[in-house]
């Protein structure tokens, strides 16, 4: 409400006063005039008063998410208040923080008793805000699979993944190229609190990732011992993989399951590398009617040549996946081998009833008969490693790999209920089902199995009894 100004006032009065010196009034209008003077300075004094309570008392109601949460005069006290909270936030995270805060304002008026108190708006605003924290997320194919507090503990981890694979002071080794497979990105983007994870827990994760079934293919030289070590397993969970193969007879070829980590990040390296390798002998052949043709033996041994190799290798998590050679330098030629070969018919592949000794360059060092408190069935003959064990006679083999305490073991059925078993051998050169004639090389000496020394344990048995071979070595059995 509004009031005629005192101006208004003074020219009305100023007319007035006029138009009485104009002309003569009467008593009653006079009266009248005074009365209006006064009505009208009423009026004003009215007017300012209710002008003057409008303003005072104008104010704002708070509405955040469609709820009311306080009145205040000035707006700038919850802009105030949030960035306040913001702040607080921020240091007891020791993070940016990020406040979602729709927040909306209603004009009111309301007396200094309406008002919200600072504290109560405090109160009030914090309960019903929304907000974020600002991470670090580590993205791997448009996927963000961990979230670190800063960027520099996100940078670590990454570093920490690649650390392994780094050259440890390996002169011969230098590492070129190191990188991840996978896109790998480090993002800064809003996330709950809840996500924001410890850097060693994220290392594990990324690097442990799911498990996958690989098929790995065994090589020349290579044992369950070899394979389960290049994969980083462990000796028993390669053969809980493989219950269908035995540990100690995988041959080239061979296919083992393989449940291996697949890691949510994996490493490539690209690495030069300088070593020796051998370089292969020839071998060059003779021929002797005095040897069955099926026999031969080693009249000068060949030596392997030394080259020095310089090659790229790639490798995923340390595993090599390729290796190309860039240069190769000789530096001692190989010398060829000469293997004389026999030309004779063999004799018949079938007993001929009379056993010859498997090792006659062997030295008796074990009788048969009671030995250390029990029974010892077969007699010890002692050589080299590697010498060649002969059939003691003909016959067809029953038996061709581990068994116990023989080792590697042969066994040979001779007909007749007759039979002969050579055990502790370091290598077997026949297979089950196969016919040999007397004196065929069917293993070589060895170390084998429950043994004290490289020997061969040769033991004669009728109708799968052990008998004492030194009462059959040269006489007829049947």
């Amino acid at each position: 409400m509004s009031g005629p100004s005192l101006d208004d006032i003074k020219l009305l009065v100023a007319r007035t006063i006029k138009r009485m010196r104009m002309k003569q009034f009467q008593p009653k209008t006079l009266i009248i005039l005074a009365l209006i003077v006064a009505l009208t300075g009423f009026i004003f004094y009215q007017g300012k008063k209710s002008i003057e309570h409008e303003i005072n008392t104008r104010a704002f109601k708070v509405i955040i998410d469609d709820k009311e949460i306080g009145i205040v005069r000035d707006k700038s006290q919850v802009n105030e208040i949030i960035k306040r909270l913001q702040t607080e936030l921020k240091n007891d995270y020791n993070m940016e923080v990020a406040i979602h805060c729709n927040t909306e304002y209603e004009s009111t008026h309301a007396e200094d008793n309406e008002l919200t108190s600072i504290d109560d708006l405090k109160r009030n605003i914090k309960s019903e805000l929304d907000y974020n924290v600002v991470g670090y997320g580590i993205q791997v194919d448009g996927k963000i699979l961990a979230w670190l507090k800063t960027e520099k503990e996100a940078k670590e981890v990454l570093q920490k993944l690649k650390e392994p694979y780094l050259n440890k002071k390996d002169e011969n080794r230098k590492i070129e190229e190191i990188k991840f497979v996978e896109n790998v990105k480090i993002v800064k983007e809003e996330t709950v609190l809840s996500n924001i994870e410890d850097p060693k827990k994220v290392v594990d994760v990324l690097r442990r990732g799911t498990d996958e079934e690989r098929i790995h293919t065994v090589q020349e030289g290579e044992s369950f011992w070899t394979i389960s070590r290049k994969y980083n397993l462990t000796d028993e969970d390669l053969v809980k993989a493989n219950p269908d193969k035995d540990p100690t007879l995988i041959h080239p070829g061979d296919e083992l399951s393989l449940i291996v980590p697949k890691p949510f990040i994996s490493v490539v390296t690209v690495e030069k590398v300088k070593y020796e390798r051998s370089v292969k002998y020839d071998t060059k052949y003779e021929y002797t009617s005095s040897m069955y043709s099926d026999e031969y033996k080693v009249k000068r041994r060949g030596v392997l040549g030394k080259s020095v190799v310089v090659a790229e290798v790639e490798k995923h998590n340390g595993i090599e996946v390729n290796r190309e050679v860039i240069e190769e330098t000789l530096i001692s030629e190989p010398k060829t081998q000469i293997v004389v070969k026999g030309t004779k018919d063999p004799p018949p592949k079938k007993g001929t009833g009379v056993f010859i000794n498997p090792l006659p360059t062997g030295i008796l060092t074990s009788r048969f008969g009671p030995r250390w408190g029990s029974m010892h069935y077969g007699i010890d003959l002692a050589a080299r490693t590697g010498t060649p064990i002969k059939a003691a006679d003909g016959g067809v083999v029953t038996y061709a790999g581990w068994k116990g305490n023989y080792g590697y073991l042969v066994e040979i059925d001779h007909g007749g209920g007759f039979s002969t078993r050579y055990g502790h051998c370091s290598k077997i050169y026949v297979r089950v089902g196969q016919k040999v004639y007397k004196g065929k090389t069917i293993a070589a000496v060895g170390n084998t199995g429950r043994s004290t020394g490289p020997h061969v344990h040769f033991e004669v048995r009728k109708y799968d009894k052990p008998v004492n071979p030194s009462n059959y070595i040269g006489r007829k059995y049947r």
